[in-house]
């Protein structure tokens, strides 16, 4: 917050960039991804490689300090050696007289750390986290036994999930070595990010993996709670000497319900957390065979083998611990799976552990789709993702099947006692949609994701079948984000009102220190003042949507008084429909401060 006590940061302000803009003589930039205390992030056209990168330029004080750079040069030699799937590849270090940059590969996705805080109860389940925890454990173990390279700085901002599914681990390497040259220009005593240290980190004892072990406890403590372990009051001490509530018992203490914390995966965040590193877990290899998720060195021997791709352990995690789906994929994103000519031994496995489960006067339900990872609903049975297996009683079920993209299927099945019926593989057919969109002004672009689609009215009678998300986007106008469920049996025909936004809006964070918020011309920049006994601090900002949502930094401070320590900050600004009110979040260290915002 912006009269929290902090030291004098460091001067971060970048040189302005334009989209279409070519830099360095071989990029070209497309539009910001984001913005942090280390940088601006650009999607930019690599014109030589002839594809897409993202560049993170660095801060100013970073471009005139030749020591610097030289280690960063080193480091980005150093970089090249992380070539593990799911970590982002450095690809390269340019700079000139007047800015500078880090070339990493484009991950078209989001953190675990925004969806997270997009879930209705802003945690995880532990059936969620299963696969994404052992494509991590993955990832560290390369880095850790053959890169030998640690990363420090283990969070669930630094882990990315793409638009396939897979988890990629950012902040490896050259990034990483940007944070710590800032920290030692601004004479910050530490890096890393103080909520997700180990003891040693904290006390600035030299990193090695169990570091990062510790921060892996921490970064899923926080998946499952929606708090890291400790995130308010002496956060030094509690780190070094208290232990954290169990997960079950912080999610009491915080009010969420959910799904019942299973005992391996308390005991292992219980012993990442170890205050003693000869307490913890050895290797990220004994995290994954104690959480039964398959070990790195069997997930790189899978890898080795085109034909044993299949994804078929999660359904033996779902099984070991009695889980009633294998993973609960955000926004869409889905596992792809690739069809073998023969199964693996391990998928026999599973389907041999799925009928020994079976009770006297039970049944079950199998069934697979191409391509599979349809969500199939099976009466009151719940909800899973293809290949699925349901334990169910005798009788019949609707069985409801359903994909974007795809025509869903809908029918009867009946279950038998003691028989597990396996429906087969069924062929989803590709589905064809009729829409008609208009917006209220017309004239808006409409985008599906990165894709701009055409202007409005638009008018299509081949759009694919399937749950869609839209975005409106109208110059003088707040960016219109919806979702429409397509069928082609049916139109669909919409009209989207857009709304302008109110000249100023005021609310107060946590009922008690009133914020102003005002939008420029451009909807992407303004003002914001935050007022307290000791009088009043206001700061200009800049932000990006990101469909509906404004993800906003201060820059630049405009008046404050003098008693009051001023910091950079990020928030973001969610918009209501009609445009009437906001509502503001702020993560400052390990605390979120919300706000409702309305008309003065």
């Amino acid at each position: 917050m912006s009269g929290a006590p902090s030291g004098n940061g460091p001067d971060l302000t970048l040189r302005d960039f334009a989209a279409g803009q070519n830099v360095f003589g071989r990029y070209t930039l497309i539009r910001t991804l984001g913005r942090g205390g280390m940088g601006v992030v650009w999607l930019a056209r690599d014109d030589e490689l002839e594809r897409n990168v993202a560049l993170k330029f660095l801060p100013e004080l970073i471009i005139h300090d030749r020591a610097v750079l030289g280690d960063l040069k080193h480091e980005a030699r150093r970089s090249l050696e992380l070539t593990h799937k799911n970590i982002v590849r450095i690809y390269d270090f340019v700079h000139d007289q007047t800015s500078g940059c880090i070339s990493m590969e484009y991950v078209d996705g989001d953190t675990l750390s925004n969806l997270r805080a997009d879930k209705p109860r802003k945690v995880f389940e532990p059936d969620e986290l299963t696969e994404w925890t052992s494509q991590l454990c993955d990832a560290l173990d390369y880095a850790h036994n053959h890169a030998h390279i640690v990363h420090r700085d283990l969070k669930p901002a630094n882990l990315m999930v793409n638009q396939h599914g897979d988890l990629k681990v950012s902040d490896f390497g050259i990034a990483r070595s940007l944070s710590d040259s800032v920290s030692k220009i601004t004479t910050q005593r530490r890096s890393g990010t103080l909520v997700y240290m180990s003891p040693q980190q904290l006390d600035g004892k030299r990193s090695d993996h169990l570091d990062d072990i510790y921060s892996l406890g921490a970064s899923v403590y926080e998946l499952l709670t929606s708090k890291p372990p400790f995130y308010s009051g002496n956060v030094d001490h509690q780190i070094r000497e208290q232990v954290p509530p169990s997960l079950t018992q912080r999610r009491k203490e915080l009010g969420i319900d959910g799904t019942p914390i299973d005992a391996a995966w308390e005991e292992i965040v219980r012993a990442c957390l170890a205050k003693d590193p000869t307490r913890r877990p050895q290797s990220v290899a004994e995290v994954a065979r104690r959480l039964e998720v398959p070990s790195p060195k069997t997930r790189r021997r899978k890898q080795a083998t085109p034909k044993l791709k299949h994804r078929a352990i999660l359904a033996a995690v779902a099984l070991v611990v009695g889980t009633a789906a294998v993973v609960a994929w955000y926004f869409g994103i889905q596992i792809p799976r690739e069809q073998g000519s023969s199964k693996p031994t391990a998928q026999r496995d599973v389907q041999a552990q799925s009928q020994e489960r079976y009770m006297p006067g039970v049944g079950g339900i199998k069934i697979n789709t191409a391509p599979s990872g349809a969500t199939v609903t099976l009466g009151g049975l719940g909800t899973k993702k293809t290949p699925a297996t349901f334990n169910a009683n005798t009788g019949k079920y609707s069985l409801f099947v359903e994909l974007d993209g795809y025509e869903p299927i809908a029918r009867e099945v009946e279950a038998k006692e003691g028989q597990l019926i396996d429906l087969g593989t069924i062929t989803l057919q590709p589905g064809k949609s009729k829409i008609d969109l208009s917006s209220a002004p017309p004239g808006a672009k409409i985008f599906q994701g990165d894709t701009l689609l055409g202007v409005t009215p638009f008018r299509r009678d081949d759009f694919p079948s399937g749950r869609t998300t839209f975005l409106l986007v109208s110059e003088g106008y707040l960016p219109r984000e919806f979702t429409a469920r397509l069928d082609s049996k049916e139109l669909f025909k919409a009209t989207i009102p857009l709304a302008k936004p109110l000249p100023v809006y005021k609310g107060t964070i946590g009922g008690s220190v009133p914020i102003t918020i005002k939008l420029g011309a451009d909807l992407k920049s303004g003002t914001m003042a935050q007022s307290s006994t000791r009088g009043e601090t206001v700061v200009k900002f800049a932000g990006v949507w990101t469909g509906a949502t404004l993800r906003a930094v201060t820059h630049e401070l405009l008046s404050k008084p003098e008693s009051i320590l001023w910091e950079t900050e990020s928030f973001t600004l969610r918009f209501s429909d009609d445009g009437k009110n906001v509502a503001y979040e702020c993560n400052y260290g390990a605390e979120v401060f919300t706000a409702s915002l309305g008309a003065p």
